[in-house]
């Protein structure tokens, strides 16, 4: 179900409606994923804006009395930006709480209802999921129904969408949300790709889902792209590239991101989980890849799906190296690169390799799969990753060295292993299983810290015969140097050259493990299922 969020006047988005019109708008999602958006939404309250407005107040649809639309001072777009419309649409926006009065997202469209926020719920599916005000905004929509000033009231104190999550009983997958058609009403799909992604200012006690809905019939499956985003106690605000995004359905329901991206039809953002479930959420931004704040980076144009990451981008504070905050490799998502995206030089950074005892006089090796042609030339990782949806090998420990050892690695920013600071990326995050416990190992620039000799900071992976996502925050790193040598990790992570996957066992035994993703803290968990 799905309800206009406006603020003509509002206790809960039911009676909000109530006051402003009936609530025979609802609908029910279609067999596609797909719902239709209110046909006798309520438009927001405000002064009409000048004749080139998307929706000036001439032009207000038959069921829309209360009130009249004017352009949102909250949607940013430059003279240029405006001239550049890509699909029906701006190529870069942004929705700003802290200067919204109509509840609207300007995105470009001169659909009349686009844009404006709405409420997706579990109701037609038996459930009883909803949001509810704060205490403060709940007071002043009660005292105020017949002005129209309530999302106004809601946006100068809280400078964004302020509510509370309720997942209640009755629906098999409990879940609320809010969401704003892009370019009409009916859903009809336009052109994303120039957004580079999305970005959003946010806080929230609860995990929930970034939703980018397809016009319906593109897609042949009830799937959907979409990125998970983890709870947030502070205000933070992230950059997510189309690149990050997945299929809603998770792994073995994959989607054409390209077809989505050509044919979006509304964002949503969605809170999912077990009846009972409750939490704060504060929006304050959502805009187009890099437009919500400092830490984005500007996003060239493109009409085509983005095959590698462009993040949130961290200067080094060492040099003026940078690197992609939210880094994240996918094995199902590779495109047979077999490359992490780093930041670094695209050209020698971030492709799969692998090392061993060897050097040392060792005679340990990784297994490759039979169907995996080792012989040809250059590497065998990305036929690996192609076939396997990610780094799956055994290892054999042989005879030769004292502490027999295999592994893959990445290089950071180049094959010179030159080192950079990752201590944006907060710690590393694995999706794996392993017959053998073994380490993730931070590679340093040669001589970067000279006390440290050979030894280097690792964290300790424990195996598992079912596939697991684990988070190990910097502070899991433990220097392996032993008594007498305790380097500063804070000045190590200024100088990272390598990410090492390191595999130790004794000699004759063998083990077996798969790495399907790794990137920044809190970047790997799967795409949870938002809804029917």
């Amino acid at each position: 179900m799905k309800r206009l969020f406006a603020g003509c006047v509002a206790v809960s988005f039911a009676t909000m409606l109530a006051a402003c019109g009936d609530d025979s708008s609802s609908t029910s999602p279609d067999t596609s994923g797909n719902e239709s958006s209110s046909s006798s939404a309520v438009i927001l309250s405000g002064d009409s804006h000048d004749e080139s407005s998307p929706s000036s107040s001439s032009e207000l649809p038959p069921d829309t009395t209360c009130c009249k639309v004017k352009e949102s001072s909250s949607s940013v777009a430059s003279s240029e930006s405006r001239a550049l419309v890509s699909g029906g649409v701006w190529p870069k926006f942004l929705w700003d709480g802290s200067a919204d009065e109509e509840g609207r997202v300007v995105t470009g469209s001169d659909g009349e209802m686009a844009g404006y926020w709405y409420e997706i719920n579990d109701i037609d599916d038996g459930g009883s999921s909803k949001f509810t005000f704060p205490p403060d905004i709940k007071k002043a929509c009660d005292e105020n129904w017949y002005t129209g000033t309530c999302y106004e009231f809601m946006m100068e104190t809280y400078g964004g969408i302020k509510e509370k999550v309720v997942l209640g009983a009755g629906a098999e997958v409990p879940h609320v949300g809010l969401g704003f058609n892009i370019l009409n009403e009916e859903q009809e799909g336009a052109d994303v790709s120039e957004w580079g992604g999305l970005c959003l200012e946010y806080s929230s006690d609860l995990d929930f889902n970034v939703w980018l809905q397809a016009e319906d019939g593109t897609l042949t499956i009830d799937c959907q792209l979409a990125y998970h985003l983890s709870a947030s106690d502070s205000v933070k605000m992230v950059d997510i590239p189309w690149s990050k995004f997945g299929s809603s359905c998770g792994f073995g329901m994959d989607i054409d991101a390209s077809k989505v991206l050509a044919n979006a039809a509304a964002v949503h953002l969605r809170f999912n989980g077990k009846a009972g479930d409750t939490g704060d959420f504060l929006l304050k931004k959502i805009g187009s890849l890099g437009q919500c704040g400092s830490g984005s980076v500007p996003v060239s144009s493109s009409a085509v799906a983005p095959k590698s990451s462009s993040s949130s981008v961290v200067e080094s504070s060492s040099s003026a190296k940078l690197i992609i905050g939210n880094m994240l490799w996918d094995g199902y998502n590779d495109r047979g690169e077999g490359q992490v995206e780093t930041g670094g030089d695209s050209r020698t950074s971030g492709y799969w390799y692998e090392f061993n005892d060897r050097v040392k006089g060792g005679a340990s090796a990784l297994q490759f799969p039979s169907d995996i042609d080792t012989l040809i030339y250059g590497s065998p990782f990305p036929e690996l990753i192609e076939k396997h949806h990610g780094i799956e090998l055994g290892v054999k420990f042989g005879d030769g060295y004292e502490k027999p050892y295999a592994g893959v690695a990445f290089n950071v920013w180049n094959e010179e292993q030159e080192g950079v600071n990752v201590s944006p990326w907060g710690g590393i995050c694995l999706q794996y299983k392993s017959s053998i416990d073994f380490e993730i190992e931070l590679g340093l620039e040669d001589g970067a810290i000279p006390t440290m000799g050979s030894c280097s900071f690792v964290a300790s992976v424990p195996a598992s015969t079912s596939e697991k996502i684990s988070d190990f925050v910097w502070e899991k790193f433990k220097n392996n140097c032993g008594a007498g040598v305790s380097p500063d990790l804070t000045d190590a992570l200024k100088k990272v050259a390598s990410v090492r996957l390191k595999f130790s066992g004794a000699a004759g035994t063998t083990g077996e493990f798969l790495i399907e993703r790794i990137g920044a803290v809190g970047m790997c968990h799967d795409m949870i299922p938002a809804g029917p």
